[in-house]
């Protein structure tokens, strides 16, 4: 290993370590306390956003069950270039709303469509006004659900002309830059985001080690998807599951791993379909992102128990090796066995990729022979199978990694796991 990569998959260790994040926690604590302020959460929402319909609806019960305040803040323009795709993001969110929703027994119409625009800036603006007010989660869920039926009248009655400045928004969407995200939908508490559902049992576990909650955590639903192995049918094992996926994605990396556990528990088969990543496909990701995804990804693995941090980052020549050794190997039925191997070398054991050393170590994880290497593919052969996969995974909805495909269904996310079980038991 160079200098470079020891020196660089040391202080990823660091960065996405436990021990950090619990300083940080320790440290914001001290502060609070110094400054006798009340535990605040700040909330991020926006009224054409599905998941925040989701989100007024548990955080009052969230606040009744926490010594907290929550302090909500409504936005509009998000960052353009946080979302590649946001034709397919948009239509993506809706279907996965109404999922969450019938898995939370929340309301969400299964019909709902993108709201009118119209309806979506007056919905913004008179609950921009209401920011303050204790009525406001009540006020949101009335008038969101409004928006999401096509109750443009509706939309109307309820909000009232808004006496409020374009620069409230303005400086809502300032603040959530400054701290460091740039969706909505999400929790923010002293240096930590929690985006809609799925991440709110961080925020309940968090709470509770503070000493400021009930000890419950009540969404966790979306990690249960192993107690409900057992409810599917038989005829499921031997269908096939497409993972559209890129080794230098951490999120792709987890997917990996959670997959093949489903595989082996349930008789499923893993099809996979790696693509290049967005970077080496000339579609740079923004500074805050990166940074967002990798902390997420470090605490997602803990709590999945996976191993991660000690990074070397693939990108360039050791995604490119990868791709033409793994692509090589689909047709001996290795390249699940290789890419599990690689993805876990260069996310969470150090290894350089890149290496001919790094990669005899990866090959001998895999249970591989290292002269398979040589007979990786030509450029021009794997680049072709990636474009094509990534068509595929376009046409089936999505625009990044990792997606599965389940049978007509398209979830993308490492943590959509439950629904994909929910899938099975309907095919």
């Amino acid at each position: 290993m160079s200098v470079h990569s020891f020196l660089q998959s040391n202080i990823a260790a660091w960065l996405t370590s436990e021990t950090r994040l619990s300083l940080q926690h320790t440290q914001a604590e001290m502060v609070r306390r110094l400054k006798r302020t009340e535990h605040e959460l700040l909330y991020f929402h926006r009224s054409d956003d599905p998941y925040c319909q989701l989100m007024v609806q548990v955080l009052p019960d969230f606040a009744s069950r926490f010594d907290v305040k929550i302090r909500p803040l409504v936005v509009e323009q998000l960052p353009a270039n946080m979302y590649p795709d946001p034709a397919r993001f948009e239509a993506y969110s809706i279907l996965d709303a109404t999922r969450l929703a019938r898995l939370y027994g929340l309301g969400f119409p299964s019909t709902a469509v993108v709201p009118d625009r119209l309806g979506v800036g007056m919905a913004n603006r008179y609950l921009a006004s209401l920011q303050d007010d204790p009525k406001f989660f009540t006020v949101a869920e009335e008038v969101g659900a409004a928006l999401w039926r096509e109750d443009l009248a509706d939309v109307k009655r309820l909000c009232v002309i808004a006496d409020i400045h374009e620069d409230r928004l303005k400086s809502n969407e300032k603040l959530l830059r400054s701290l460091g995200h740039y969706a909505s939908g999400t929790v923010y508490y002293a240096g930590e985001f929690y985006p809609g559902l799925d991440r709110l049992d961080h925020l309940e576990k968090r709470l509770n080690r503070l000493g400021v909650g009930d000890g419950e955590i009540h969404f966790e639903l979306t990690r249960l998807w192993r107690y409900k192995l057992d409810k599917l049918e038989k005829s499921v094992s031997g269908r096939t599951i497409e993972i559209f996926f890129s080794v230098r994605s951490p999120y792709s990396y987890l997917a990996l791993h959670l997959a093949s556990e489903l595989a082996a528990k349930s008789g499923l088969r893993l099809k996979l379909k790696p693509v290049l990543p967005m970077v080496m496909r000339g579609m740079p990701v923004p500074a805050r992102k990166r940074r967002y995804i990798l902390f997420d990804a470090a605490r997602e693995a803990r709590m999945e128990n996976i191993s991660f941090g000690r990074i070397v980052d693939p990108l360039g020549d050791a995604t490119k090796r990868a791709m033409a050794i793994g692509v090589s190997l689909q047709e001996e039925g290795s390249d699940l066995a290789f890419f599990k191997a690689f993805t876990k070398g260069v996310w969470a054991e150090g290894i350089d990729g890149n290496s001919d050393k790094g990669l005899a170590r990866i090959m001998e994880r895999a249970g591989l022979s290292s002269a398979k290497v040589s007979a990786a593919l030509p450029r021009e052969v794997w680049q072709e199978k990636a474009e094509r996969n990534r068509q595929e995974m376009l046409m089936a909805g999505s625009w990044g990694v990792p997606t599965f495909r389940v049978g007509s269904e398209t979830l993308w996310g490492q943590d959509r796991l439950w629904a994909i079980v929910e899938t099975l038991k309907y095919m």
